[in-house]
């Protein structure tokens, strides 16, 4: 049941506000702000969620009885798609179940989702409609920001829930913490066996509980993580009939989009000694993860793995996930077939808003071409 992963906690602690000089995570005032405020959201948050979660053994132990049969994962470098499939397969209900960001970051429990529910329940009866104000708020967050904006209602990455035990990339490659980031770049090789263990142990955990607060195990549970990306052979060892949808996209537009991103996150947080620090460790994990999955996947047979290209997914969405579809034996009912229609118009016409420039990053497109021959080659991306 002790999941958390406290060495790595203490390692965190002792680099933020000990060994941090000439690091790019040095200490200067907006760093320390950023850290103090995480930390002081982090704690008592951390301890509100366990509760619920030890209660859930006491109250709903039933949940430890609920098989996890043919999970979808979707996965793929960031910045190819990723999002935009989760979000439009999360509509198709009646195959599909899959967890929203209030789940993920606030009640992982399926306590606390009760008492949440009927926190809104009581809301609306006394004449305080919480869940249409939260409706209202997240109506001002534009979809096309350049940092992607939470919504508490939206499907999000489920490898958020490893935040709660502090074992996850997210907080190292956060944190620009890159010594301690490394072995998740190559997880299915680095990451010790008794971690695996621990960690798959509480993300099925969770997802058992999902099931349990939602009724049943008819759906697919439906997971997107480019996180997950380097840990096929982890995921399959635990669920051996999972399912993969691989995104692709060229590597000449995905690899600076992502290094960009990054970028405005380091800056955002902390002080890095130069921009684009993280540079070479975007490369290294986008190298990683387009070859590792790539030939890992053409193990499996055809009915557990596709890939998908992005061009294809944005110019026709609703042809792409037909093909999913009948990769993987499921129907599109006519409710969910309208809204794949209008989805697929509206991809077409969405204009991103995400400007970068390959000579500020310290890159030229023959550096990129070079490193990642193998893919433009394979995939004749131009």
């Amino acid at each position: 049941m002790f999941y958390w992963n406290r060495k790595a906690f203490g390692r965190f602690l002792y680099n933020s506000f000990i060994h941090y000089k000439g690091t790019n995570y040095r200490l200067t005032t907006k760093r320390l702000g950023a850290l103090l405020t995480a930390l002081v959201i982090y704690l008592p948050a951390e301890a509100l969620i366990w509760t619920g979660l030890i209660l859930d053994e006491l109250f709903y132990p039933d949940y430890h009885n609920i098989k996890i049969k043919e999970p979808v994962f979707i996965i793929g470098n960031p910045r190819s798609g990723t999002t935009f499939l989760q979000r439009l397969l999360a509509r198709d209900t009646k195959n599909f179940l899959t967890m929203r960001t209030w789940e993920i970051f606030g009640a992982p429990s399926i306590l606390m989702r009760r008492i949440v529910r009927n926190i809104v329940k009581v809301g609306r009866v006394i004449g305080v409609p919480i869940s249409r104000r939260i409706r209202k708020i997240e109506s001002l967050w534009r979809e096309d920001d350049i940092i992607h904006r939470f919504k508490l209602r939206s499907p999000e990455e489920d490898d958020l829930l490893l935040i709660h035990i502090f074992s996850t990339i997210r907080i190292w490659s956060y944190s620009a913490m890159l010594k301690e980031a490394h072995p998740y770049i190559y997880y299915d090789e680095m990451i010790p066996s008794e971690d695996k263990q621990r960690i798959m142990d509480f993300y099925e955990s969770c997802i058992k509980r999902h099931y349990y607060y939602h009724g049943g195990t008819k759906r697919h549970y439906l997971s997107k993580n480019p996180n997950f990306t380097p840990a096929i052979d982890t995921l399959l060892r635990r669920y051996p009939d999972a399912k993969f949808i691989y995104l692709i996209r060229n590597p000449l537009e995905a690899v600076p989009s992502h290094l960009s991103l990054k970028e405005k996150e380091w800056q955002m947080l902390g002080s890095p000694l130069e921009k684009y620090a993280c540079r070479d460790f975007i490369l290294e994990t986008s190298e990683h993860w387009y070859n590792y999955p790539l030939a890992r996947l053409k193990e499996l047979p055809d009915n557990q793995k596709i890939i998908v290209r992005f061009d294809d997914l944005v110019s026709n969405a609703e042809q792409v996930v037909k093909q999913i579809y009948d990769r993987f034996n499921l129907s599109i009912s006519e409710t969910y077939g309208s809204i794949l229609n209008y989805e697929t118009i509206r991809a077409r016409n969405h204009q991103s808003q995400h400007v970068y420039s390959l000579a500020d990053m310290g890159l030229t497109p023959e550096q990129l071409k070079e490193r990642y021959e193998n893919v433009l080659s394979e995939f004749d991306f131009g």
